[in-house]
């Protein structure tokens, strides 16, 4: 009987220390973010572009649309060959200019001769869509993982440091949520995550995958809201990280009325594409 008790206890042990480990692992930042201004908007997904590609994602044009609409924009960050920063969001322009070749490989001068979707809209750079939208609307800014960490961050920031509007930075690399927690941590930070399987390549493996998408990440990047695929949103680590710690919650892709009140009644971030809220929720935006 003695083993017995013995054998509980330190099961009791173990699943208390492991739990607390989760907890500790998934909580995020201290003090939380305020999230005011941010919340009085929806977030035009790459832009307010349309189905049709007549207005193609992540494009001045679409920034504009968004601006006029009165919609916050997300949108995508990563650099050209000489270090540019611009917005689009596939490493490669096949998709969406024809082009079998990575925005890494070209200089912003060849990359300039490009068009998106046949139209006459080109890749921007970061600094332009800043002056396009200069600070009527709020920003979700995401950092794509297709650049050191070291490189791309530190000239991000040097393009935002002075920008005056509203943003929050976000990310599916913890190591470059983590940087802005390091470098400049009262910048509104989030986590992008999703259910990874291991295939994808942020997290190539099952491993990184269980614990990306269960927010283990959250030890090194400690976010100050988590974006997480609405679809996949009742993972247990994000329910309790949003629920019982109170992180902030943003949610994509919404494309429907019915995944929009979802994502409303929650009090996250809403980041949709070919739907208008104010059309979906019955009301003026």
């Amino acid at each position: 009987m003695d083993i017995l008790w013995i054998v509980l206890a330190i099961l009791l042990a173990l699943i208390v220390f492991f739990t607390a480990a989760w907890l500790f692992c998934i909580a995020p930042a201290r003090p939380r973010g305020n999230f005011y201004k941010l919340l009085r908007f929806d977030y035009a997904h790459r832009g307010l572009h349309e189905k049709d590609l007549s207005v193609p994602e992540n494009s001045l044009a679409a920034f504009r649309a968004a601006v006029r609409a009165g919609y916050g924009i997300e949108w995508d960050l990563q650099l050209t060959r000489d270090k540019k920063v611009v917005v689009h969001h596939d490493r490669s322009l096949k998709r969406v200019c024809g082009a079998d070749i990575s925005i890494g490989d070209l200089s912003y001068k060849q990359l300039k001769e490009y068009r998106l979707h046949k139209t006459n809209e080109r890749i921007p750079l970061f600094s332009e869509a800043l002056t396009v939208v200069g600070g009527k609307v709020p920003l979700i800014i995401e950092l794509k993982s297709y650049d050191p960490v070291d490189i791309l961050c530190p000239l991000v920031w040097e393009i935002l440091k002075d920008y005056k509007g509203e943003y929050c930075i976000e990310s599916f690399d913890p190591k470059i949520v983590a940087w802005f927690k390091t470098y400049h941590p009262h910048v509104l930070r989030g986590q992008l995550m999703a259910h990874f399987t291991g295939k994808e390549p942020e997290f190539n493996s099952g491993f990184k995958a269980f614990f990306a998408r269960n927010l283990w990440t959250n030890v090194v990047s400690r976010p100050h809201f988590e974006a997480y695929d609405l679809h996949a949103r009742n993972n247990i680590s994000h329910r309790i990280a949003c629920g019982l710690m109170k992180m902030q919650e943003a949610s994509w892709t919404i494309r429907t009325a019915e995944e929009y009140r979802l994502c409303k009644s929650a009090g996250a971030l809403c980041i949709f594409e070919y739907i208008r809220p104010e059309i979906s929720d019955g009301h003026e935006h």
